[in-house]
């Protein structure tokens, strides 16, 4: 288990997201952790997914989706894949 974390923009405010490597059968993911914006915990997690780019997993807070490509740049950018 490899981790790392990177602060991404959200909503004009600096988020810090901590990303959590797993791997087992189904392959390689990135668990991922942070707070909302009323500092309630969070957490859900990427896979790759086609055309090997990184997908939210279903069932991610819609505003997630507003920082997909951010989130697997972060990804991308460590080389922990």
């Amino acid at each position: 288990m490899e981790r790392f974390t990177k602060q991404i923009e959200v909503d004009k405010k600096k988020r810090t997201f901590v990303f959590t490597r797993m791997e087992n059968t189904n392959g390689v993911k990135f668990f991922i952790t942070s707070v909302d914006e009323n500092k309630k915990p969070i957490a859900f997690s990427l896979r790759i997914g086609k055309e090997d780019t990184w997908k939210l997993q279903p069932g991610a807070l819609r505003w997630l989706y507003d920082i997909e490509e951010e989130l697997a740049e972060a990804i991308t950018d460590t080389q922990l894949t």
